[in-house]
């Protein structure tokens, strides 16, 4: 039996100590493949009720499994499979704090994914082939070798298609402890940032890979990625302005992932590899002989709900496993948005009543005024729709700018250094005896006017940079009071 090209798994972390302190219920229950969340939820009139979502995944874990017991299942066979030549690649991806880094690292006590992968390897791998590390990340459109000091990388596109990094460094090793403390170093060297959810949350996503070469020939490839945070827009819109951009581009990417896996599974012709910088530099693995593993980490608290649900609903997405329901441009929105539900009912964006099954939303209008709602709810829904593009293109131009001043500056700098170097030979010119004044003066005429002009088209190039950043500011604003409005206390 052929073995699936996607595999999508849901793991659920046990409640830690604090949270049992602190009376935080476990709303989570894995039975067999299926994921079921208890929401509790609280209607218009304070009444308060049990919200039923129900999830179907490939294999889904409860607390009860251990880091040895999921590779065992889903990793082992993939890990076997790369020694016949077979691309693999495995995702993590969840909020911060649903544990993705105990489930590729372990902790002090318990090893993860990574390193139960590199003890098969080097049991299964004969004398003539050679296993190398490379580790790096990926930060606002950035590449950044890990082991090599944060050295800035450049992805490049060969004649035929193929994608390769630039000066990505590789390191050999021999041993299980070698690769561990490789691994260690790039980890020290990872982008953090602090959002609501957690102070010391992963801002990039991190990639490591490990090739196996027999003569300088790829026999090999398994690439293991520890995606980014995937907290919503709430929990970074109020943190400064580089964490909006972060959050933007982390979504941006991780959708563009989606939609790659998606088109893999799907067998789709085209597969949109140049989504994201993270999509692009993993062409190779969503193309020819390859196999993807997803791997989902959720909280089981109740106050994790909504991150817990968008996890569940991005995994679920991916692959579709179960048969298509029906959805509004409404229910659409709110899901491509990942919004609060909280704060949807309150902007008329209520959950698909398909994806409610204990109970159904709150009735909030009479059936007179049915077509008058509902064309309030397009109308706002257009509205947000709107905003949301505009939002998304205004970070693109952003980032694209931040790129092209950067690149203008040092122009600049090698432009002026030049320019310098001229200023000193007509000043060793003037003090020679029988030296002509007027050429001297004119050159440095001549030289100040270039300098005025360059520094001038430099401002406005940071002018311009500024404007943009000042727009950002403003529409973050406007997304979060229209996205983000808390409901009017009476």
């Amino acid at each position: 039996m052929d073995q699936p090209k996607i595999i999508v798994a849901v793991r659920k972390r046990p409640l830690s100590k604090k949270e049992s302190k602190e009376g935080q219920k476990d709303i989570v229950e894995v039975q067999g493949n299926t994921v079921v969340v208890r929401e509790p939820r609280v209607k218009v009139d304070l009444t308060k009720f049990i919200e039923e979502f129900n999830f179907n995944f490939d294999a889904a874990f409860d607390q009860q499994y251990t880091n040895e017991d999921l590779y065992q299942q889903l990793v082992k066979p993939m890990v076997q499979a790369a020694l016949n030549g077979t691309k693999i690649t495995c995702f993590a991806y969840g909020q911060t704090g649903s544990g993705k880094t105990y489930t590729m690292l372990g902790d002090q006590n318990v090893v993860g994914i990574y390193t139960l992968a590199a003890y098969d390897l080097f049991q299964l791998i004969s004398n003539s082939l050679v296993m190398s590390v490379s580790f790096y990340e990926i930060y606002c459109s950035k590449l950044f070798d890990l082991l090599n000091d944060r050295v800035q990388l450049v992805a490049r596109e060969d004649a035929k298609g193929q994608v390769n990094i630039a000066g990505l460094s590789e390191t050999k090793v021999h041993s299980v402890q070698e690769f561990q403390k490789t691994v260690e170093m790039g980890i020290k060297s990872r982008v953090t940032g602090q959002n609501s959810v957690n102070q010391d949350s992963s801002r990039s996503h991190a990639i490591l890979q490990i090739n196996l070469r027999q003569q300088n020939k790829m026999i090999g490839k398994l690439s293991f990625i520890d995606l980014a945070g995937s907290e919503r827009g709430a929990d970074v819109v109020e943190y400064h302005k580089q964490t909006r951009i972060d959050g933007a581009e982390i979504n941006k990417s991780l959708l563009a992932l989606k939609e790659c896996i998606r088109a893999l599974d799907l067998n789709k012709n085209h597969t949109p590899f140049r989504g994201s910088k993270l999509t692009q530099v993993l062409k190779d693995s969503f193309t020819g002989n390859c196999r993807t593993l997803m791997i989902g980490t959720i909280s089981p608290c109740h106050k994790d709900a909504e991150h817990s649900l968008n996890t569940l609903r991005y995994a679920d997405r991916v692959k579709e496993l179960k048969a298509p329901q029906a959805s509004n441009s409404v229910d659409q929105l709110t899901r491509e948005l990942m919004l609060p539900r909280q704060y949807i009912m309150n902007n008329y964006l209520f959950e698909s009543p398909q994806a409610v099954k204990s109970v159904s939303p709150p009735k909030l209008f009479d059936h007179d005024n049915a077509d008058l709602y509902q064309d309030e709810i397009q109308i706002k829904s257009n509205r947000n729709s709107n905003l949301k593009d505009k939002y998304d293109e205004l970070i693109q131009q952003i980032l694209d700018e931040e790129r092209a001043l950067k690149k203008a500056h040092r122009d600049h700098i090698d432009d002026f250094i030049e320019l310098v170097n001229d200023e000193m030979k007509m000043l060793q010119t003037v003090d020679q005896p029988n030296s002509d004044i007027e050429e001297y003066v004119d050159g440095l005429d001549h030289v100040l006017r270039l300098k005025i002009e360059k520094i001038m088209r430099l401002r406005k190039k940071l002018q311009s940079f500024k404007q943009h950043l000042m727009d950002e500011q403003d529409l973050a604003h406007q997304c979060q009071t229209h996205f983000y409005q808390k409901p009017h206390q009476n």
